[in-house]
């Protein structure tokens, strides 16, 4: 039950992602800058900078930054839960998953 729970929590969080403004790429469930450029292409500067102020401020709000850490736990436990079952599929995988870069390791 919290393993369903945990995935339809991430099924919504990747159907309603943060516009990308000022985000790390290397941060999961994050576009990198080819991305952003994608999808802002049609707007002009100032709806551009329009957008990326109002993200900033609604950043700054409590039930906002309550929601991301909700979904930064939530990303952690689906990546734990995806470790742990690939070792339980294949636990040779071990030495392989022990050469990643601690960072990358959950890049899945």
């Amino acid at each position: 039950m919290k393993s369903l729970m945990t995935m339809s929590i991430l099924a919504a969080a990747l159907q309603i992602t943060p516009i990308g403004f000022g985000q790390d790429a290397n941060e999961p469930g994050k576009g990198g800058p080819r991305h952003q450029e994608e999808r802002f292409a049609n707007l002009s500067a100032d709806e551009r900078e329009k957008l990326k102020a109002a993200r900033q401020k609604a950043m700054q709000d409590p039930v906002v930054q309550a929601a991301q850490e909700k979904r930064r736990q939530a990303d952690k436990e689906f990546h734990d839960a995806l470790h742990a079952s690939m070792l339980k599929a294949d636990p040779s995988i071990q030495p392989i998953l022990d050469k990643m870069p601690k960072g990358e390791r959950h890049e899945h």
